[in-house]
């Protein structure tokens, strides 16, 4: 265990070498670890702000960057993003029912609250498929049969954090939430809905909300691909470890208050005994 003034030195340190990193273009190599590093040293010794206040401040620069990612969003949807980033400030694990099946249809009927009625919170009823890529979907029935089979996982995801294995949840959300967009349960918002409860689970440990800026498009496109077509979610997830970490830097998290015993929040979950990378 850091003593807070270590933890201070090394978030220091380790902002800088991200920094650099970052300005360099050499993110998302394979053998780094400051992602990890930086993810432990906020879960473990920062003392977290106020989640209204953050969501607040990222509100806009969530809904401008998201209606980015996909081409031909309409005003209405935009709208619609706003009112889902609401709902993800507005959730409260402690007092508020979570099931995947559940919450994404209710992501997805806010999404398209502003569009025509009957669209949002449905699954569709034709076949689809995944543009520029030769990802096979499955025919409607096939993904509405797979997708009702998390109704009965109440407990899904979060038993890695019963076990105390916090980037093992982090990994399991990024994968669950990448598969989801590849079984296409919607006629459209998919990925919008899915990026949105990735947000949500994020929220469950204390990660500030993330959004992909419209710079790193390409770089998210490419990596999701990959991990659609191969089942290879390496690209994915390192892609999402460094989208966490500049949610946590626009915090200024080492200048935090940090608790006296040094920790902020004591949780039944560690960052230690990760088993997957």
């Amino acid at each position: 265990m850091l003593t807070i003034e270590e933890a201070i030195q090394m978030l220091s340190q380790i902002q800088k070498e991200y920094q650099n990193r970052k300005e360099s273009r050499t993110l998302y190599t394979k053998e780094d670890k400051i992602p990890q590093t930086i993810i432990e040293i906020y879960l473990n010794y920062v003392v977290k702000p106020e989640f209204d206040i953050i969501y607040e401040e990222y509100k806009n620069k969530y809904i401008y960057n998201e209606s980015k990612v996909e081409e031909n969003t309409s005003p209405e949807e935009r709208k619609g993003l706003g009112v889902v980033y609401d709902f993800l400030q507005g959730f409260n694990f402690d007092r508020d029912y979570f099931n995947v099946f559940v919450t994404s249809l209710s992501i997805h009927s806010k999404l398209y609250s502003h569009c025509a009625p009957g669209f949002g919170g449905r699954l569709r009823d034709t076949d689809a498929m995944l543009f520029d890529s030769c990802v096979e979907v499955p025919p409607a029935e096939e993904a509405k049969r797979l997708f009702n089979q998390l109704i009965s996982l109440t407990d899904y995801p979060f038993s890695s954090l019963e076990n105390g294995n916090i980037f093992n949840y982090i990994n399991e959300c990024i994968i669950l939430t990448t598969d989801l967009i590849r079984l296409q349960p919607f006629a459209d918002g998919n990925k919008r809905t899915f990026r949105a409860l990735l947000n949500l689970l994020l929220k469950k440990i204390e990660i500030p909300p993330i959004y992909i800026g419209v710079e790193e498009i390409g770089e998210y496109k490419k990596a999701l691909l990959k991990a659609l077509e191969q089942e290879d979610y390496e690209e994915i997830i390192r892609f999402y470890y460094y989208k966490i970490c500049d949610a946590i830097m626009a915090l200024n998290p080492e200048k935090s208050v940090l608790s006296p015993e040094g920790k902020a929040v004591q949780k039944i979950y560690s960052t230690k005994n990760s088993t997957r990378t």
